[in-house]
């Protein structure tokens, strides 16, 4: 991890889904948004790593721990069961969305949101030929929050 003025910038030295001969590995951007502390997610990344520091196993090089004794390495399916808990408490019917759910609306916002095609491969880690995003995670999205007009 290197921090910047203006960003923390994390390369991504593990082999990954998409790891192969000759492809770089992802590196990983983070912005500081320095005029919105609240969303800024390289300050949150700085909080988080400060605030488990006394927790953190010498030997952990993995990013997120469990919440309980012995701390380690919080797995994949405890990631998506905290994912899929969050949406539960945030009112979104996980019977219909997933915590792989976040990934499809993420995406498809930021194609909403004038986000190029290009830009979202890259984000998400698929390669320039990939066809996953128009093929499986351009779908509209439902939107649930009430019609303020209508109070």
């Amino acid at each position: 991890m290197k921090k910047f003025h203006d960003r923390i910038v994390i390369s991504i030295t593990d082999v990954i889904k998409n790891s192969a001969i000759g492809r770089a590995q992802p590196i990983l951007n983070l912005p500081y948004f320095h005029q919105r502390p609240i969303i800024c997610p390289a300050a949150a990344l700085e909080s988080y790593l400060s605030s488990t520091t006394t927790i953190r196993p010498s030997n952990e090089d993995r990013l997120i721990l469990t919440t309980k004794k012995p701390y380690r390495a919080a797995s994949s399916q405890t990631l998506g069961r905290w994912i899929k808990q969050t949406l539960q408490e945030s009112g979104i019917d996980t019977s219909l969305f997933s915590a792989h759910s976040t990934r499809h609306a993420s995406t498809s916002a930021a194609f909403r949101a004038g986000i190029s095609v290009d830009v979202i491969r890259k984000t998400a880690g698929w390669s320039d030929q990939s066809a996953v995003f128009a093929n499986f995670y351009n779908r509209p999205i439902i939107d649930t929050t009430p019609n303020l007009l209508s109070l």
